[in-house]
């Protein structure tokens, strides 16, 4: 039989204690009714005819790029060696189907920049076959 944890075990281990770490953030975030819980993750369902015919190979690209670090729109042009307009456009698809988050912040002397988050570093597709 194994021994019950105990509050000394939280103590003593480093991912328990991290496990109780991020407990409390979550806890703390729902007493305050935040509108985010923080470690919280996003699934979205889209239908799938949509979702193949939106990531395309240049999208994909972008995802791949922005998971490596958050990256603005104009890195991420630099990066996959297109035309900024063109990459704004894009970035905006795979917000609207919600694989990545875009946040405007102060870019001093230059306005504003968007900076580009991936929400996830994986996608797991499951499609049925059968008429819905």
């Amino acid at each position: 039989m194994a021994d019950k944890i105990s509050l000394e075990n939280f103590a003593k281990d480093k991912t328990l204690s991290e496990h109780k770490r991020r407990s409390l953030e979550v806890a703390r975030a729902l007493d305050a009714k935040a509108d985010v819980l923080p470690h919280a993750r996003t699934f979205t369902s889209i239908e799938f005819e949509a979702f193949v015919t939106e990531l395309t190979p240049k999208r994909f690209e972008l995802l791949r790029l922005a998971i490596k670090r958050s990256r603005s729109i104009g890195d991420l042009a630099t990066a996959s060696h297109r035309d900024q307009s063109a990459v704004s456009r894009d970035v905006a698809k795979l917000e609207k189907l919600g694989l990545v988050k875009v946040e405007s912040v102060a870019n001093p002397g230059h306005g504003l920049m968007k900076i580009v988050t991936p929400v996830a570093t994986r996608i797991a597709i499951d499609a049925s076959l059968e008429a819905a």
